[in-house]
């Protein structure tokens, strides 16, 4: 039983630090940004890396990476399907298992390093709007 709880407690450590979203560096303006410009223009920056990126800063790893699997998972079971034709049973449910498969290895490999390509990407375009990255070193990995 105890063996059993152990497990249970180490399951949900590891489910519950990937539900963290992790904080951006703090930025300082080198402008005379207003408060307002430097609060949109941080959200604009997250938007325009996301999207190049595929990564939502506003979620989690973990929530970016399942969303990655079960897209490109669901679009490779439709592409497996239609390649089969849907002609026996049996063949489809072979192609629909081997495209979804395809696809949801795809979107675990795309979610290998996000974060950091994603945040290599707001620290560049912040910095391209003339603000400075305040963190220190030891703050933050990518610095």
């Amino acid at each position: 039983m105890a063996g059993r709880a152990a497990g249970l407690a180490l399951a949900a450590a590891l489910v519950a630090s990937g539900c963290a979203v992790a904080e951006l560096p703090s930025t300082a303006a080198l402008r005379d940004q207003t408060p307002t410009q430097q609060r949109l223009d941080g959200v604009d920056c997250k938007a325009e890396v996301g999207y190049r990126t595929n990564y939502n800063g506003d979620d989690s790893e973990l929530a970016n990476a399942v969303r990655n699997i079960f897209v490109l998972g669901t679009a490779g079971a439709a592409v497996g399907g239609v390649a089969t034709g849907m002609q026996t049973v049996a063949a489809t449910n072979d192609a629909l298992i081997a495209g979804g498969s395809a696809g949801g290895v795809t979107g675990a490999a795309l979610g290998i390093g996000a974060r950091s390509r994603f945040e290599r990407g707001w620290i560049a375009c912040m910095e391209s709007r003339g603000y400075r990255i305040v963190a220190t070193p030891g703050d933050h990995p990518l610095r």
